[in-house]
């Protein structure tokens, strides 16, 4: 009844809501991932070929994307930035990785787990010197009555580290019933990819032995022990492996085969596979043609892959780019900020040119309506109309 009272009486919102969430929890336990990452990981990423398809597809399009840093100027325009130490942090985040590297691996961890983490290594008051993707099953959120998130637990071979809230970049995708993690598509996609996976095992299996589906030899009087021991080495011998598909059998006595098993086609086996197979893409919201399932022609490629960098890759970034700009570039300066280059991703180039020339041709707009149709900042004075061959 005191615990109760005690939640009706806090004063604010925030903090009720974030001390019931905590209030069961011990003082400094870490509350750990309720799904098993090595599983998802070794049975969807290293073991089905769709998934890992579609996880290469979007954290490689994601790492090749080029960046640029900003400064805020007094009179609210930016001014791009050539060379600062954010930009070199940036492509030499430590000494075993790139940025292209680095990036596909963080984009390649959310993707699998749901959950990305990068550690930032530098003097406590100081700049950041190097950036670190962990590993996300090693990683424990340490939640707190009032923050939500105090800190994290990082375990390695029975070695715990602990982090600092600060120290600790958590990206993570919406989870409707967890607070402290994000939801792992592979989870969503689970049985589409246990079917897979088991398509092509029985495929295997299928090759294996013989390429006929199983069947039962059945005898009408009762064999021996040595009998029974030489028929079963007779058939290993004579129908097994793949040398051996559609040789006959050649049976003995009384014994006769019976076919116990279902054909593929009884079981419309492909269409199954390939409905399984689009089920994994559209979790991951991949373009059948650039995993193999749809049509490959060039013109089907190149919308496939303007599909992608507009409804998967550019989302991504804007979510990177906002938490960097909130952890990372505040610890340099204020008046920065990281931005990354829709100009520069080629699959859109089309579209970005025939939005300036649209834009340019419109001459019931101002400048400063102009500008931000195409991304850029307002500029002084820019509230007129302006002639059409005016360059914004």
């Amino acid at each position: 009844m005191k615990i109760i009272d005690w939640l009706k009486n806090i004063s604010t919102k925030e903090s009720a809501v974030t001390r019931a969430m905590t209030l069961w929890l011990p003082g400094g336990q870490g509350v750990s991932p309720k799904t098993d990452y090595r599983s998802l990981a070794k049975e969807g990423f290293t073991q089905n070929s769709v998934l890992f398809s579609c996880v290469k597809e979007i954290s490689s399009a994601v790492a090749g994307v080029p960046w640029s840093l900003f400064r805020r100027l007094p009179n609210g325009e930016r001014r791009e930035v050539l060379q600062h130490p954010i930009l070199d942090l940036f492509e030499r985040p430590n000494p075993l990785q790139g940025k292209f590297e680095w990036i596909e691996s963080a984009a390649s961890f959310l993707y699998l787990s749901g959950n990305a983490y990068i550690e930032c290594v530098g003097p406590g008051d100081g700049s950041p010197k190097e950036l670190y993707v962990l590993r996300p099953d090693r990683m424990r959120v340490v939640p707190d009555p009032v923050h939500l998130v105090s800190g994290y637990e990082y375990t390695v071979s029975g070695r715990k580290v602990k982090f600092s809230s600060e120290s600790i970049l958590h990206l993570k995708l919406f989870h409707p019933l967890d607070d402290w993690y994000g939801l792992s598509p592979v989870e969503v996609a689970a049985l589409a990819i246990d079917k897979l996976n088991s398509g092509d095992k029985w495929n295997a299996s299928l090759l294996q032995n013989a390429a006929v589906p199983s069947g039962a030899l059945t005898c009408k009087q009762r064999l021996t022990d040595e009998q029974f021991d030489r028929l079963k080495t007779e058939m290993r011998r004579q129908i097994q492996g793949v040398n051996n598909a559609r040789e006959p059998l050649l049976l003995e006595q009384d014994l006769e085969w019976k076919e116990l098993g279902i054909s593929p086609k009884d079981m419309d086996w492909i269409e199954g596979l390939k409905m399984s197979a689009l089920q994994v893409a559209q979790i991951y919201n991949v373009p059948p043609e650039l995993i193999g399932l749809g049509p490959a022609t060039y013109q089907n490629r190149k919308e496939a892959r303007k599909a992608l960098y507009t409804e998967v890759v550019c989302p991504f970034l804007n979510r990177f780019r906002d938490a960097l700009n909130n952890w990372l570039v505040p610890r340099f300066s204020e008046n920065l900020f990281l931005d990354y280059n829709k100009d520069g991703i080629e699959a859109l180039s089309e579209d970005q040119e025939a939005l300036w020339n649209r834009v340019n041709q419109s001459d019931f707009l101002t400048l400063n309506e102009k500008r931000r149709m195409v991304g850029f900042d307002e500029v002084p004075g820019g509230d007129k109309l302006m002639p059409k061959n005016i360059s914004i």
